[in-house]
């Protein structure tokens, strides 16, 4: 049932994250990088070192990411420059390799965070406006959201060719707000990774964090990230999400 109090607070929308925040994308992606790495260096097997890569820098956009593989491990004569990029060759091998193994629709549907799925619904039940704001192109992001049955929710998505800057930089969930028609003191952001919550802090927003077994070790290790606002365990997460409410309305 709504909350009636929804129509009385200055919460007017909450923003969420796509990768790692309402389903545990970040390491299907680490393992198809994994097995595309080991393939173009000639081992024919996954490379673990992908994975430990992916860990360190989650958040982070397919463009950064795949430049750092390239580097890393010395892969740039196995690929060939598409529209000028060698990143992009590499990320078309990925997404290729992803949506047909590590990505595919059950594999999504098997890793979903139910906590997070449920505070979207729950939100937009209330009469708030609900959108993602994720670092994934948008045409993969409806992909995902489509196949995790919530699309059909959402007010609006922003994929990252929407915007010049990355996060941790602010410029998506700022256009987010924008498209939204919505001032920073009314939004709560949803993220996973200490990267994008730099990006939400930055937007001005209101956020909040939480956590999972991929991004657990590098939130940590941020101590920047005010513990009040992080959620190690999805029991807690209404409770903070309250008291988030809450202390906007109080402010």
């Amino acid at each position: 049932m709504p909350d009636s109090s929804a129509s009385n607070s200055r919460v007017r929308a909450f923003i969420f994250d796509l990768d790692g925040t309402l389903v545990e994308t970040e390491r299907l992606k680490a393992k198809s990088y994994a097995t595309v790495v080991g393939r173009l260096t000639g081992a024919n097997s996954p490379d673990r070192r992908a994975i430990e890569l992916y860990e360190r820098i989650v958040g982070s956009t397919d463009e950064m990411v795949c430049r750092q593989m390239i580097d890393e491990f010395g892969i740039a004569d196995s690929l060939e420059e598409v529209e000028g990029e060698l990143w992009k060759h590499l990320h078309q091998i990925r997404m290729d390799e992803y949506r047909v193994t590590d990505g595919a629709p059950n594999q999504l549907l098997g890793r979903v965070y139910q906590h997070n799925i449920d505070l979207l619904r729950n939100q937009k039940a209330n009469g708030r406006t609900v959108s993602v704001a994720t670092s994934s192109f948008s045409d993969e992001a409806k992909r995902v959201l489509e196949v995790l049955g919530v699309r059909v929710l959402l007010d609006d998505i922003v994929g990252r060719e929407s915007v010049t800057n990355p996060k941790p930089d602010p410029e998506i969930y700022l256009l987010a707000m924008e498209r939204l028609g919505l001032e920073p003191e009314q939004v709560v952001i949803v993220e996973d990774s200490p990267i994008g919550t730099k990006a939400a802090m930055a937007s001005g927003a209101s956020w909040i964090c939480v956590s999972t077994p991929f991004s657990y070790q590098a939130i940590e290790a941020s101590s920047w990230l005010d513990p009040m606002w992080v959620v190690h365990d999805p029991a807690k997460l209404t409770e903070t999400v309250n008291r988030r409410i809450e202390s906007i309305d109080q402010s």
